[in-house]
């Protein structure tokens, strides 16, 4: 499809994007163009999905406190604790809901005890979760602190408090 506009210099041709004929420069650019954009895109879906599957797995816990995850506080209790990428999953056994986080990678190292634990920063009778060692990588997933204990680490002493786990069966 051709368009003409008559100008004051004479016409202006305008093809459409679609029309056969003959690959101009800008259409080449286009196709180039979408070309680099679908491959980023692919590219950065599997880096995130291998990022997923070589972070993953789940330990079982038995809590003696109530605590707090992120903007929940659970009751003590029997949970299960997965990692899927970088969000962390509380969930209690034989209960709905579930608690979902965002975390952080930290620690690793050789010389870092590779057991499975949840540590909580504990401020008199409130726990907040902190870090959970899962994964049979030796690394910790670090949760980002809540204003509620913001506020308690700033009016309180921390202390720490670790609870072992044990990794649940690969299915």
């Amino acid at each position: 499809m051709c368009i003409e506009v008559p100008g004051q210099a004479g016409q202006i041709r305008i093809n459409k994007f679609t029309e056969h004929g003959s690959a101009g420069p800008l259409k080449t650019r286009c196709i180039m163009k979408s070309s680099r954009i679908m491959i980023g895109v692919a590219v950065t879906m599997f880096l995130l999905v291998a990022s997923a599957v070589a972070q993953s797995g789940a330990i079982r816990v038995s809590v003696p406190f109530d605590f707090t995850v992120g903007k929940q506080t659970l009751m003590a209790g029997e949970y299960n604790v997965s990692i899927s990428g970088s969000l962390l999953q509380v969930a209690r056994i034989g209960s709905p809901g579930v608690a979902i986080v965002s975390t952080n990678l930290t620690g690793g190292g050789p010389n870092e005890n590779p057991a499975p634990r949840l540590v909580f920063h504990c401020y008199e009778n409130h726990h907040f979760l902190s870090i959970a060692w899962i994964g049979e990588i030796n690394q910790g997933h670090e949760l980002y602190a809540s204003a509620a204990e913001l506020q308690y680490a700033r009016a309180m002493k921390q202390e720490q408090t670790v609870v072992l786990a044990s990794r649940t069966p690969k299915r």
